[in-house]
């Protein structure tokens, strides 16, 4: 694993803890354009891998890129929440992003599920921030059900590593390189059986149905810059290290509980569940959550299918949905603190009281709904086409109704938010007229005023 992507997170401890007790006057901005240098130097570093397709260059220039964005989205939101403790915040965030960043190289299994705990802890000591009694709830159950999840996890790695056990490779017994070379030698039980663990353990932290229930409660009282890096890149991580696996150690597909079988089976129901959620919520940023389980739902489903086109798409997929669900984060934080309020049936006439805000989160809407010719258009198009090259023609109508669905439900928050709560009777548009018409007609009468006078 290379060192020197790190030098980014460390950068941000140490300028954070220098700011703090030298007492530097604007050390967010100055944390921000750090982070912002150490995206350039990755394109840098990672250029040659990601012209040829390398998915470690391409995904570590994703996590550092939206971690660019919630560097920058940290500056106003920590003007709107100045209870928050910057030093605790700046040293929990740059050890967030050092867990995604070890994700996305880790070229081993168990190196990747380290990070991936590592991830839980560092992300649930940021919601705990918060300091409210929902966050620390929120943050509780997240941590407990994340972990029982990643420990059904380790005992499918550990399968692996006890039929492999006399290779004598220590740590790197469990390669990805390594795995796809020797997996015949483990027992197809086995294969089976841990597949059915890892699948299920990771797929805790990637919040696919059944194993969602810490997603929307964690997702929605985090601070929205580490809301976005929950969503956007956590999510879609911990599913490739999943489908990293399955490669490494394949199964059959004849065996009814394969890898790209669970991926299928569980993309399926997080589809369906998420497009449905959507319609009934109350909540901006469990809105959005909801939204995220249907996207890693979409997801999987690319992944499951197995071919190089459909595992492009899914890629393009997690890469547009990253860009996309961050910044509604960021801009759902701020419209809630705008509102004072987190409900949907009170941040309404954003049109007119926020302009800026509503072209930002309307454009954001239209995107994450799959509007053409807006990035998850394309990859949600690729998956469809996938599908019905594969001939999985049920599938393809389902996934078809769900993202009809998505978008009606997106597309009814949206306009409800953008001009939802202005009145437009008839005897409101009178009294305006009448208004519009006084003030018009004020200094003409009171010049005829005055000359009568």
């Amino acid at each position: 694993m290379n060192v020197e992507y790190f030098a980014g997170p460390l950068g941000v401890i140490v300028l954070a803890l220098a700011g703090h007790y030298l007492r530097w006057p604007r050390v967010p901005e100055i944390i921000a354009v750090w982070v912002s240098v150490t995206l350039i130097g990755t394109g840098l570093l990672s250029y040659q891998g990601i012209l040829v397709g390398n998915w470690p260059a391409i995904l570590v220039m994703i996590v550092n890129l939206i971690a660019a964005t919630s560097a920058w989205d940290s500056i106003p939101w920590g003007h709107e929440h100045p209870n928050m403790r910057r030093r605790r915040y700046y040293v929990w965030w740059p050890l967030f992003w050092t867990a995604l960043i070890a994700i996305a190289l880790a070229s081993n299994l168990a190196v990747a599920w380290l990070a991936i705990e590592f991830s839980t802890l560092a992300s649930g000591a940021l919601i705990v921030e918060m300091g409210s009694r929902r966050a620390l709830e929120a943050a509780w159950k997240y941590i407990v059900i994340a972990s029982v999840g990643l420990a059904l996890g380790l005992i499918g790695i550990i399968f692996v590593y006890g039929s492999l056990r006399y290779q004598a490779m220590g740590w790197n017994t469990l390669n990805y390189s390594n795995l796809a070379h020797v997996y015949r030698h483990i027992p197809l039980i086995v294969r089976e059986v841990a597949t059915i663990f890892v699948v299920s353990g990771i797929g805790t932290k990637v919040g696919m149905v059944p194993f969602h229930t810490w997603l929307p409660d964690a997702h929605s009282e985090a601070p929205s810059p580490v809301s976005g890096l929950l969503s956007g890149l956590l999510l879609g991580l911990c599913l490739i290290t999943i489908v990293r696996f399955i490669q490494a150690v394949p199964l059959p597909s004849s065996v009814s509980f394969s890898g790209p079988h669970l991926l299928l089976a569980f993309g399926t129901l997080s589809l369906v569940v998420g497009s449905l959620a959507l319609l009934v919520q109350r909540d901006i940023k469990r809105l959005l959550a909801y939204s995220t389980i249907e996207q890693v739902g979409i997801m999987a489903i690319g992944f499951g299918i197995g071919t190089p086109w459909a595992e492009t798409a899914a890629l393009l997929q997690f890469a547009f949905h990253a860009v996309i669900k961050s910044t509604l984060f960021y801009t759902g934080g701020h419209l809630s603190v705008v509102y004072h309020s987190k409900r949907l049936d009170k941040i309404t006439g954003i049109a007119r009281d926020h302009r800026t805000l509503a072209v930002v989160w309307a454009t954001g809407i239209l995107a994450l709904a799959g509007l053409p010719p807006l990035g998850l258009a394309y990859s949600e198009w690729m998956i469809l086409q996938a599908l019905w090259q594969n001939n999985a023609l049920a599938l393809l109508i389902i996934l078809t109704a769900a993202l009809v669905l998505t978008f009606a439900a997106l597309l009814y928050h949206l306009l409800r938010g953008l001009w939802g709560g202005l009145d437009v009777s008839p005897s409101a548009v009178g009294l305006a007229a009448r208004e519009s018409a006084s003030k018009m007609s004020g200094p003409e009468t009171a010049t005829a005023e005055g000359g009568q006078h």
